[in-house]
């Protein structure tokens, strides 16, 4: 089916203007379906921002498992030759874990006629299209830049908002309360959306990949040691890179900032955001250690103008009291 037809059909009950909006002033060669809260949304949407580059904004509201088949069937023109996901580690990077059918972000390439899946994909995409700005993966950091954004894309931040560490919660308590018994929602709702593409073959084997990994998480983030240790993880992940940051370097490639900054950002305050801050603040049960290069590279990432734009004020992104400091009121 061409790109215009699926996108019609993708777009059609997207009819919120605060939701469905152009970001910037000329002509958007990008359509962008992502959701606030999303953790690679917000990759992609600071590196469109770092790259001031001009896009229609989607913002769907994918809580819990609001997938419609039109959109399943215009990600799955991004698919390619990927396996489809099916367990589940924590993880959302599609180069480990699988195509994920319903799920954000997705871009179309309006100029290419292409559509783009996986966050570090769809960020490597935007970088190479779009001038006049600098790149974001100059060629004498690109492995450099590549091993950091494997490590940040290897990061266990879905289960960390999913699931609770077993010997005290420390999420916000809008999380704690929003998240209890949410996988059973999302197959509920998945299970609704399955019985809509009966007779579709595609879409059928999707959704069902798609409960099959969410029956997975509901089992993993109820399992008290895989939180300990995805937990255990995260902190380990921060100690190593304040470790690499130790030697005095601006940014985490050197003293250019790069693509690998941009994901570390949205790491970063992703952890904060949830009530992790500790993995570099430390004074905390789980981490008494305080990692001081890493705190001080967060808070130069953090404020950072497209940072700010892409993440901290995107409207519709939920405050929680760990990161109360950012906003004026």
């Amino acid at each position: 089916m061409p790109i215009e037809q699926l996108l019609d059909a993708a777009n059609r009950p997207l009819t919120d203007p605060d939701l469905n909006r152009m970001i910037g002033a000329g002509q958007p060669r990008f359509e962008l379906y992502h959701f606030a809260l999303s953790v690679c949304s917000q990759k992609v949407r600071a590196c469109l921002s770092e790259k001031r580059a001009d896009y229609f904004s989607r913002d769907i509201n994918v809580q819990p498992g609001n997938y419609h088949p039109d959109y399943v069937r215009l990600r799955l023109a991004g698919r390619g030759d990927r396996s489809l996901v099916g367990g589940y580690t924590g993880r959302s990077a599609a180069s480990s874990e699988g195509f994920d059918p319903a799920v954000v972000p997705t871009l179309v390439d309006l100029a290419q006629q292409r559509v783009v899946v996986d966050s570090a994909a769809i960020c490597a995409h935007i970088d190479n299209a779009v001038e006049p700005v600098g790149s974001l993966t100059p060629l004498a950091l690109r492995s450099t830049i590549g091993q950091e954004i494997a490590i940040v894309d290897a990061t266990p931040h879905v289960a960390i908002l999913y699931g609770a560490h077993p010997d005290g919660d420390f999420r916000p308590e809008r999380i704690r309360k929003s998240m209890s018994g949410i996988h059973d929602r999302k197959i509920a709702k998945l299970e609704a959306a399955l019985e809509q593409v009966t007779g579709d073959a595609e879409l059928t084997e999707a959704f069902e990949a798609k409960i099959a990994k969410e029956a997975a998480a509901r089992e993993f983030v109820a399992t008290p040691q895989m939180m300990r240790d995805t937990v255990n993880e995260m902190i380990a992940i921060v100690a190593a890179l304040d470790e690499r940051l130790s030697d005095g370097r601006s940014w985490i490639c050197g003293e250019s900032f790069t693509l690998a900054d941009i994901l570390w950002a949205v790491s970063l305050f992703r952890m904060q955001w949830i009530g992790m801050a500790f993995c570099w603040m430390g004074n905390h049960r789980l981490n008494l250690i305080m990692r001081t290069h890493a705190s001080a590279y967060a808070v130069r990432l953090f404020s950072r103008p497209s940072f700010r734009e892409a993440v901290i004020d995107w409207p519709g992104m939920p405050r929680t009291e760990y990161v109360s400091g950012f906003y004026d009121t």
